[in-house]
């Protein structure tokens, strides 16, 4: 089998979506760590799905390491979890997307609220007032005209579709 054959083995894959989850969650905490781009508040709701494929995906990895009779069963209800947390991230990128075009109104937690890790200078900050986190309309940063809601509802989308697909192959469990 080829390279590409093989991550799309049902086996294979809750390594790959775990791979994919980390990259994004990583990807945002440097955009706003490294590059100070404050997220909103859809953008945190954006991280939850990563989150979850990184748990379920862990979870089945180490499930068909112990090669327990349920190995089966474990391995298609873990393949449709991650389908599913993928899927919910998506949908909130695309939603987010939405609201920065203006096409829809964004929830309206979106305006003010907390920023990372509370320092000394920080805290001197917070006592002055709350710190202000963009509006969810706001475009932070864009790639070949996508915001990093777009390309996570794409990024997300793509690896939902993928994971349905090996949900839904024939054998090869």
């Amino acid at each position: 089998m080829s390279f590409i054959s093989d991550i799309f083995r049902p086996h294979i894959w809750p390594r790959i979506a775990f791979l994919i989850s980390l990259g994004m969650l990583c990807s945002a905490w440097a955009f706003q760590y490294l590059g100070g781009l404050a997220p909103c508040q859809m953008c945190y709701w954006q991280r939850h799905g990563h989150k979850a494929v990184l748990a379920v995906s862990l979870a089945v990895i180490i499930a068909l390491a112990l090669r327990g009779r349920s190995r089966e069963t474990i391995l298609k209800i873990g393949l449709w979890l991650i389908a599913l947390a993928f899927a919910v991230s998506s949908g909130l990128g695309a939603w987010h997307m939405g609201v920065e075009h203006g096409w829809w109104e964004g929830p309206k937690t979106c305006m003010v609220g907390p920023i990372g890790p509370i320092t000394m200078g920080g805290f001197e900050d917070s006592l002055k007032g709350p710190i202000k986190m963009p509006a969810c309309s706001d475009v932070v940063w864009s790639l070949f005209g996508l915001s990093m809601a777009g390309w996570n509802a794409l990024v997300s989308g793509v690896a939902a579709l993928i994971s349905i697909s090996v949900a839904t192959r024939k054998g090869d469990l």
